[in-house]
């Protein structure tokens, strides 16, 4: 659902969706193997199977930081537990944190 509405803000857009946080691992860990640029705008959900958002991006960041320096990264979820958004802080890569469901006033905000 939210590549359609990424795709209302940006019909040009390239999106690159996973279900499974060890497969989205796996595409980053190939990005920067191969040299290539990171995605632009990268959204995790914070509730996830198999790791959650947070220890996803406690692998990520493991990965030179400066190769996130033209990422914007938001942690995505329907939590409303506030613990979750201070955590969210505490990323060096972390842009922001945006509650589910993206919108696309939320998305033209961000561009």
């Amino acid at each position: 659902m939210h590549s359609e509405v990424i795709k209302q803000v940006d019909d040009s857009a390239d999106i690159i969706s996973y279900s499974s946080s060890i497969e989205a691992l796996q595409y980053m860990k190939e990005l920067v193997q191969d040299n290539l640029q990171l995605p632009n705008f990268i959204f995790i959900d914070i509730r996830m199977p198999e790791m959650n958002g947070f220890e996803l991006v406690d692998e990520f960041i493991k990965f030179p930081l400066e190769l996130f320096e033209h990422s914007k990264i938001f942690f995505v979820t329907s939590s409303l537990d506030q613990r979750d958004q201070y955590k969210s802080r505490d990323y060096p890569i972390s842009t922001s944190f945006i509650d589910k469901i993206i919108s696309v006033e939320q998305l033209q905000q961000i561009q």
